[in-house]
């Protein structure tokens, strides 16, 4: 068990890689052109010349292929080859339990499997994204008129996507709070039981506020929490990178100091650096970041240094004031890395945060749909949570996006798993990251959720209102 002290006292950086390439490339094509030139005055044989400059381009896409492209693909056969056989190992390790759903069996099938290195999915419904796929995708984007349907008209947005004003909770309350946490980290197989003696099992109240994308602002017991915090409205670069489509409800300066902040992969749609800036060691305010295995060094590079990190089932059991809470790390199928060269080098997951032997909170970040794993989850943390935050957007075309995302199909499937009492769908309208019309998702789960009889306990939020569940 590790241990430590928090004080928590509630008083960019672009992608240059792919810019810098760029530059370079210009720099040898005129290089080369000048050479060429100089050639010809001089009398050299114009017709190699011109047959080598003929073939600059051609050469450009060789040197491509060699450097990047054919390595990359042995690599990615190399992993699947390997992730294959540790999965069929696995598979043959939980049959030889006597109970396959005993949680020493979900150890054994979904630990965290790291390959060359780099964590790689341990599930047999992913399929590794190979460099053919993501580019024949994104040459299939180029031919799409009006990506995800975006009106022009500011007053038809406003209509279709609402953004309110976020009321939080009792604002006064959190703005007064000068709580100090404590936090120790327990392994996998220690309990988690945290029930006082005496105590009385009462539902306290829970308020969520989805502030866009997988971001949430939720309060329970005074206890603050917020998820893979995106405070920015563009989501690389002004220039490179998608734009907002819908106004953010709150600036970072105008929400509540969180306790904690989950961050569930350091994707650019999960966490900004802006919220590192605001919320890190050189910040007014201190929060306590909880991130993924191998992600601390990215946050320490940034300035963030109140970190803990916990790996798959791994649990972080919090004190404050006379509460205790456990915030348990658990898997989700999806992938990590910011750029080529950072891929999987650190740990995704989802999160259960629970009270008094109590599910509380489920936030699942993103993931692709595995028939068991959340039924797993549940047997191990408590069915019944409170309040699921589900990503239920891109999922279009389902041929590329299926392993790393769920649908809302699939939204209903943990919900039923989880047992969960509430459903919010979030990871939608906030951004254009992939095919679908961009209030699909929210059409689709409260119609689905409807035909169910559970529309009024599963459906998304509109941005910045905040939702009570008592």
């Amino acid at each position: 068990m590790r241990s430590l002290r928090l004080g928590t006292r509630v008083t960019s950086h672009g992608f240059g890689t792919r810019l810098g390439v760029k530059c370079r490339f210009t720099s040898q094509h005129y290089v080369q052109r000048r050479f060429d030139s100089s050639t010809f005055q001089n009398g050299k044989n114009s017709d190699k010349d011109n047959s080598s400059s003929s073939d600059n381009g051609g050469g450009y896409v060789k040197k491509a292929l060699l450097t990047i492209l054919i390595p990359y693909t042995g690599y990615a056969l190399y992993v699947i080859t390997q992730a294959n056989s540790e999965i069929t190992k696995r598979e043959r390790e939980v049959q030889q339990h006597e109970d396959d759903k005993h949680f020493n069996a979900t150890l054994a099938k979904y630990s965290t499997l790291e390959v060359l290195g780099r964590f790689a999915n341990p599930f047999k419904e992913y399929r590794i994204l190979t460099a053919f796929e993501f580019s024949l995708n994104r040459v299939l984007e180029l031919f799409q008129r009006n990506r995800g349907g975006i009106p022009t008209c500011t007053h038809s947005m406003n209509e279709l996507m609402p953004v309110h004003i976020p009321t939080w909770a009792n604002k006064e309350k959190l703005a007064n709070d000068n709580s100090t946490l404590t936090v120790d980290v327990l392994g996998a197989n220690e309990p988690i039981g945290t029930e006082a003696s005496g105590c009385v099992k009462k539902d306290l109240p829970l308020h969520s506020t989805w502030l866009g994308q997988s971001c949430n602002f939720v309060v329970y017991n005074n206890f603050k929490i917020l998820t893979d915090p995106l405070f920015t409205d563009y989501l690389m670069h002004e220039t490179l990178g998608p734009k907002r489509i819908t106004k953010m409800p709150a600036p970072i300066d105008r929400v509540p100091t969180p306790d904690i902040i989950l961050v569930s992969h350091n994707h650019p749609d999960h966490l900004d650096f802006k919220s590192m800036e605001f919320w890190g060691s050189n910040g007014k305010t201190h929060p306590l970041w909880i991130v993924p295995k191998g992600m601390a060094q990215f946050m320490n590079d940034h300035a963030v240094t109140n970190v803990v990190e916990l790996s798959w089932w791994e649990t972080a059991r919090i004190k404050k004031d006379s509460a205790t809470y456990n915030v348990s790390c658990t898997p989700a199928m999806h992938w990590s890395g910011r750029s080529l060269v950072d891929t999987n080098r650190s740990l995704w997951c989802s999160y259960f945060f629970s009270h008094n032997n109590k599910p509380i909170l489920f936030h699942a970040g993103d993931t692709g749909y595995v028939w068991d794993l959340f039924k797993r989850i549940s047997n191990q943390y408590g069915r019944g949570v409170k309040l699921a935050l589900l990503p239920c957007g891109q999922y279009c075309p389902s041929w590329h996006q299926k392993p790393r995302h769920i649908c809302p199909e699939e939204v209903l499937k943990i919900r039923e798993d989880l047992k969960a009492q509430n459903v919010f769908g979030v990871h939608w309208g906030t951004f254009v990251l992939s095919g679908e019309y961009f209030r699909e998702p929210k059409e689709k789960l409260e119609m689905l959720a409807d035909w169910e009889g559970v529309r009024d306990t599963c459906f998304c939020p509109e941005l910045g209102k905040t939702i009570t569940l008592e």
